[in-house]
Formats: structure tokens, C-alpha cells, sequence
């Protein structure tokens, strides 16, 4: 079965230089060194690739030894806050580094022992409230990896599930508010797990500690000593003290005690349970599309009845996801992220939910919102603006302008740690004192003091200079500015001579060089994997097909904007027909749109006749709705539906200006349960897809997308794990690059 193509044309010379501004590999570069009369050089390594952060890292290294490089600055591309509070710790594509709050020491505990090449997008953590245990899953596989728990402080770890799906957006788990049970999902059901016990190696087997079947979504913690769980359209309650009782005797005694009936069956792969701390309101959302709330008051099996259910649309956009948080009354506030119909943009609209659904704000540019740990105040950024909201009222208590906001994180309930693109700050937000700057996230440059201490440029504000505090390894505030210090670098001192020099290695821009001045001349790059020669970098395209059903392109674009990756869209007449809000939405992306003719049929198959003019007309109607839909015009490519063409309508839309972008018979992404049993052929899960695709891509490959199946059924889809994808084809060694370098 044929699912990729190889493109027959030689990319031309033309093409070829216009690759350069979409590689990967050209955007990490060395700049400014500057070493010292002791054979120490400080210098920056910039980092601009797709997919993850861009800055500057500084280091210091000694021109005399091949290795022992030191990083003087830590970016936040993740937090989590450790150890009951005692520890920050930092995660970025270079390792780990934990900042000790109390005596503010930063330290490495791993780190690459070279500069990173890849476009690395960091997994999650799901750390315990008290900061004592972490859950994460270590990718074995290009979708799955091993589900681990983790102790926080001696580092070991246990095994909870060998084959578990991996997800750069949340671990498979719920802790307990009191940190003293996780739930986990494996293999279709769902567990409890001590970590105590887990460690002290006394905990019951895991056939004694099954809750039922489902996945994660489908319980729900209601203070820390009662759980709800659903298991079709049964509502259970479980106490905590109850787990091992009930796990034991389960086949007797069932999942727990019932609380209710809904409605309609609780679909575990795309709904979402929330549970108030009383556990007398329960709110069910079923994807993005229904809202339903419940009062928990029936016993038994008697039916729940909704105190408030209805579907939910937002006019601005196309809803990504929704999240629920209670406030004290027991309202539900819920965080709405869409991304517009007319502009494209990321926004989000926060409405408050009791008898009615209530618009509270709307927030432009935003960040992921934060629960503080006692569930009263609710931490987001907004552009370069850190705010605190009380939840319960829905009122700005604070609010922190920076610089571009990375992450932040709770430490208790009063204070965040914010980490900007220039610096981590620890923000007591109720206090009038300003925020605190913990140490430096990247810098603009670094060079010698007098020959003996570091200084370092802001990243972001170039008058402002920091003095290097090696015994703590951050930075401190220094009283001179940049206006009133003129540096001094030096690239050699008689030993060495240090410059930034081209490489052989595609995936750097340049490298770093010592030479040494004395017992002959001898040049070596200070990180000797940065030029090992490479091959350039093999490069594919991203083609979504829209033929008749919109359901997963929410989720498309907003993986595409994240990931700023390039993608083709093929718009066929019948999606823009049933959906024309949704093929302006794409227009207004940003993204190349073509034509895939202006009926979703078979062209080869019986009941048309086929002629030049035929598929002239056919690719002038689609243009022609398109432009009435978007005021936009297609691009002048184009596939025919299902990829089945013959040479007569390659040529008649060659005759009006068409290029054909042949991709074969067949993607694996639409084949449905219902085709492989007709067909009798292997049915392949998302996971298994992205792992054929990225075993068996070649250069200058297209890959195709649907972006929806309007007939038939998948078990999961590939458009909702195309961030995972986009990793995989990352980690083989792909560019991803517009259609247009290939045609």
C-alpha cells in the first residue's frame, strides 16, 4: 500500500537557494568569544529552530581542555517546584538544572555534553501537590514510551506501564490533592498506585489495584479523600481508604458505590470529568462541543438529570480545548481557547458556568492558566503581562509586566516563579516589592571584566548588565550599564586564538575554534561533534487533504502555529461548501492553499465523462468558491480526489496553468475499521502510522493528512497527534519545507 510519494523532478538550482531560509540546520550559531590570560573563554551559542524556543545560551570553557564546558545561563522552557517548595527545577534542551531556594544555588544534575542540534520540544511532568514525586513518560518509540514515577530527591524510579502512549501535552495520570495516591492508565483500564509503598516495595500486586476500565479522563479527584470515576454512563464514588478494599474484592463488590446515571455514555478518548471538592456538582464536556452540568444528589442507579447542557460555539473561532476550575461557590470557570475564524489568531474567552454560561473576559496572545494550590487564585500571561485573578470573583489582583513570557509556576500560594526570554523572577504578587530576578535565562552576550570576572548583557534590554556569581552560578544586578562600560574582548592571549569559523556540519551555522599559538599550529573545534561533516538535511512536505469533513483541522492549525511548520492544504468543492468559514479560517493562517477539484469523487470511477473540458471547468468552479468563501485565490496546484488521476486530466490541467502533485492511491490515515474488514488488510493505529512514516519517508517526500473522515470509524486519528508526528520526522532528520521547493 502506497502512502508516500517520490517526487520525480530534480529540485532546480533556483530552488535549491531559496532552501536556505527555511533549513533547520543553519540556525545555530556561535558568536563572541572572548578568553582571558588563564585560557578561559566565555561565549554565546544562539538557538532559532522550529518547534522550540529561540535564545542564547551562554557558556564558559577552557581553550586548553577538549571538554568541561560550563552553561552560565538557564532558560525556562519547562518548571516544576520540587521537594516541598525547597527546589525549582528547570528544564531546557541542554538538561536539567535545579535552583535551590533557599541558599539560591543553580546546579546541573544532566546536561549534553554538546550543543543540541535537534528541535527539541520537551515532554511533560506531572509532579505530586507536595513536590516529592514526578510521573513522566520516557519515549521508546516515536508515539509510546515507558509510563515512570520518579522520587524527587534519591531520583529512583518504577516502572508503571512499559507500553504507554506518549503525549507532549499531559502525562496519563491524576494525583491526589495530598500527594499520597496517582491514578494511571495501562492498557485500556485504570490503577492506583502508593508511591510509599511503591518504593518501600510492600505495595499489592497490580491486579489488586484496578479501579475499572477507561482512561485517565474519565476520573476525577474530589478533595483528596474521594475519587469519581465513570465507566459508561455509571457515575462511582470511591474513598480513598476504600482503594485497596475495593481493588481486592472489585468482582464482588463492583468499582464503587453508584451515584447516578448519564444520560449518554461517557466517551473516555475525547470527554473530559470535573468534579467539585464536595463532590455534589459534576460537569462533563464532551470534546468541545457539549456542555453539560449535574448535580449529584440521586443515589443509586436513578438518572442524572442536567441543571445546565447545551452545545457550545464561539462566533470569534474554532474552540482547541476547554479546562474547568471551581470557584468557591461551586461555579464552573471554564477557559475557552480558540483560534480566530477572520485572523487566525490565538485567543481565549473565560466564561463562568452555574444556571447559565456567562462571557467573563476575553484574553489575546494567551498562556496556559495556572491553579494556585488552593484552588482561589488563577495565575496566566498575556503577551509580556503576568496576571493573578481571584477565580471566585473573576477579579485582576495583580499583574507583572516583562518580557516575553516562557513558563511559569505556583511556589505556594502567594508566590510565581516567572520565566521570561531574559530571566526567571520569583513574583510575590501581593506584595508591593518588585519581583525578584533569580537568575538570568539567556544573554545577549558575555566577556571578561578586568580579566576575571563575567559579565553578562541582558537578552532583552541591552543597557542592563549582570556580574557572574560563580559560587551560586546566577547572576547579580550590576551597578554599571552598558552606556558606562565599554567591553574589552579579546580573542587571543598568546596561548590561544579563538574564532567562530564555518563547518562541514550542516546542522550548525558555524562552530567555535581554538588555535593553539604554540608548539605548532593546531586548530580544533572546542565542540568537536559541530563540525563532523553531515549530509544536508533530507527535506519532506506536510499536505492536508480537506475533502469533506473539518473535525480534526482545529487541532491542525493550532499544531501548525505552534510548531511554525509549513503546510500545504489540498481544498476540495465539497469542503468549502459545508464548511466556508472553515477554508477562510485556513486562508487567514497564513497557509498555501490548493485545489483537490471541486467535487469530493472518484474521477476514474463510473457516472462521469472525463474530458479536457471537463477538468477545466471542474478546476475553475473550485477556484471561483473559493474566492467567494475567502477572497482569496488557490495556488496553482492540484490533486484529484483520492489521488486517482489519469494522463488525460494531468494534461487538460496542465493546459490551464496547473502543476499535479501526485502523493499516490493511498494515506493510511483514512483507511477506517470498516475498510480494513471489507479489504481484509492491517488496520494501523495513529501511532503505528507515524511510525511507518517516519521508518519509511525518503528526501523529498510529501505526506499527506486528512483532515477529517466523514464516513467510517478510526480508533484515533492522526491530525490529533500530528505534534507528535512532527517530532518523529524532526528526530529522522527531516526539514519540513513549503510544497512549493518540490513542484
Amino acid at each position: 500500500m502506497n502512502i508516500l510519494c517520490w517526487m520525480k523532478h530534480k529540485i532546480s538550482v533556483t530552488a535549491v537557494v531559496f532552501t536556505a531560509a527555511f533549513s533547520l540546520s543553519a540556525e545555530i550559531s556561535f558568536e563572541n568569544p572572548d578568553i582571558n590570560s588563564q585560557n578561559q573563554v566565555v561565549f554565546t551559542v544562539a538557538h532559532s529552530l522550529a518547534g522550540s524556543p529561540s535564545y542564547k545560551t551562554a557558556f564558559l570553557a577552557d581553550a586548553s581542555k577538549s571538554s568541561g564546558s560550563k552553561i552560565l545561563t538557564c532558560f525556562p522552557e519547562k518548571m516544576e517546584v520540587l521537594s516541598s517548595g525547597a527546589i525549582l527545577q528547570v528544564r531546557n534542551r541542554y538538561g536539567t538544572a535545579r535552583y535551590a531556594i533557599n541558599d539560591g544555588t543553580l546546579a546541573w544534575i544532566q546536561r549534553s555534553e554538546s550543543v543540541p542540534a535537534e528541535s527539541i520540544r520537551l515532554g511533560p511532568q506531572a509532579v505530586s501537590p507536595d513536590g516529592k514525586w514526578m510521573c513522566y513518560v520516557r519515549k521508546t518509540g516515536v508515539a509510546t514510551g515507558q509510563l515512570i514515577l520518579k522520587n524527587a530527591s534519591t531520583f529512583t524510579e518504577t516502572l508503571l506501564d512499559e507500553h504507554a502512549d506518549f503525549s507532549f501535552e499531559k502525562v496519563p495520570v491524576l494525583w491526589s490533592p495530598d500527594s499520597s495516591t496517582v491514578i494511571y492508565e495501562k492498557n485500556g483500564s485504570i490503577y492506583f498506585c502508593d508511591p510509599k509503598a511503591a518504593f518501600q516495595q510492600v505495595q499489592m500486586t497490580e491486579e489488586f489495584r484496578k479501579i475499572g476500565g477507561g482512561k485517565i479522563n474519565a476520573v476525577c479527584w474530589a478533595g483528596s479523600k474521594t475519587l469519581v470515576y465513570v465507566d459508561h454512563d455509571i457515575v462511582y464514588r470511591v474513598n480513598s481508604n476504600e482503594l485497596y478494599t475495593r481493588g481486592m474484592y472489585a468482582p464482588m463488590v463492583g468499582s464503587g458505590t453508584v451515584i447516578g446515571r448519564l444520560p449518554l455514555p461517557f466517551d473516555p478518548l475525547t470527554d473530559h470529568l470535573y468534579v467539585n471538592a464536595t463532590a455534589d456538582r459534576m460537569v462533563v464536556l464532551q470534546g468541545t462541543k457539549f456542555i453539560s452540568s449535574y448535580r449529584l444528589t440521586t443515589k443509586g442507579f436513578a438518572s442524572l438529570m442536567p441543571e445546565y447542557s447545551k452545545p457550545f460555539t464561539d462566533a470569534r473561532g474554532s474552540v482547541i480545548s476547554i479546562k474547568l476550575f471551581w470557584a468557591e461557590d461551586n461555579a464552573g470557570i471554564l477557559w475557552v481557547d480558540i483560534i480566530g475564524n477572520t485572523d487566525g489568531a490565538l485567543r481565549s474567552t473565560v466564561y463562568r458556568l452555574d444556571e447559565k454560561l456567562t462571557q467573563l473576559s476575553v484574553i489575546e496572545n494567551p498562556g496556559k492558566p495556572l491553579l494556585s494550590p488552593d484552588g482561589k487564585t488563577i495565575a496566566f500571561s498575556s503577551g509580556d503581562t503576568m496576571y493573578v485573578y481571584d477565580i471566585s470573583l473573576w477579579k485582576n489582583l495583580a499583574r507583572l509586566p516583562v518580557e516575553k513570557i516562557v513558563s511559569y509556576v505556583w511556589h505556594g500560594n502567594a508566590t510565581l516563579y516567572v520565566g521570561s526570554v531574559s530571566a526567571v523572577r520569583e513574583w510575590r504578587y501581593s506584595s508591593k516589592e518588585e519581583a525578584r530576578i533569580r537568575f538570568l535565562s539567556a544573554a545577549n552576550l558575555v566577556y571578561w571584566k578586568k580579566d576575571a570576572s563575567i559579565v553578562a548583557q541582558d537578552a532583552v534590554n541591552l543597557a542592563v548588565l549582570y556580574d557572574y556569581d560563580e559560587a551560586h552560578n546566577v547572576w547579580q544586578k550590576s551597578s554599571q550599564t552598558s552606556a558606562g562600560y565599554e567591553p574589552q574582548i579579546k580573542v587571543q592571549n598568546g596561548r590561544y586564538r579563538v574564532f567562530v569559523g564555518s563547518t562541514a556540519n550542516q546542522r550548525y551555522k558555524n562552530t567555535l575554534y581554538i588555535r593553539n599559538l604554540t608548539g605548532g599550529v593546531e586548530n580544533k573545534a572546542l565542540f568537536p561533534a559541530t563540525a563532523v561533516k553531515t549530509a544536508a538535511p533530507k527535506k519532506l512536505v506536510l499536505a492536508f487533504d480537506a475533502a469533506d469533513s473539518a473535525d480534526g483541522l482545529t487541532r491542525i492549525l493550532s499544531v501548525l502555529k505552534e510548531y511554525d511548520v509549513p503546510a500545504t492544504f489540498f481544498i476540495n468543492g465539497e469542503f468549502v461548501r459545508r464548511y466556508p468559514a472553515e477554508a477562510k479560517q485556513v486562508a487567514a493562517c497564513g497557509y498555501e492553499c490548493a485545489s483537490m477539484f471541486f467535487t469530493n469523487a472518484d474521477l476514474t470511477g463510473k457516472g462521469f465523462v472525463v474530458d479536457d473540458d471537463f477538468i477545466r471547468r471542474g478546476l475553475a468552479r473550485n477556484e471561483d468558491e473559493f474566492y467567494a468563501a475567502t477572497g482569496k485565490e488557490l495556488s496553482l496546484f492540484w490533486h484529484a480526489p483520492f489521488y486517482r488521476v489519469t494522463a488525460e486530466m494531468r494534461k487538460a490541467a496542465n493546459a490551464s496553468g496547473y502543476r499535479y502533485v501526485d502523493c499516490g492511491k493511498w494515506s493510511l490515515d483514512t483507511q477506517t475499521f470498516e475498510e480494513a474488514l471489507k479489504n481484509k488488510e492491517n488496520y494501523l493505529t495513529a501511532s503505528e502510522i507515524i511510525s511507518y512514516y517516519a521508518a519509511n519517508a525518503r528526501d523529498m517526500t510529501i505526506i499527506p493528512v486528512i483532515t477529517g473522515i466523514s464516513k467510517g470509524s478510526r480508533s484515533d486519528y492522526l491530525y490529533d497527534k500530528l505534534d507528535l508526528l512532527i517530532s518523529a520526522l524532526w528526530d529522522a532528520g527531516y526539514e519540513i519545507v513549503p510544497i512549493r521547493l518540490f513542484i
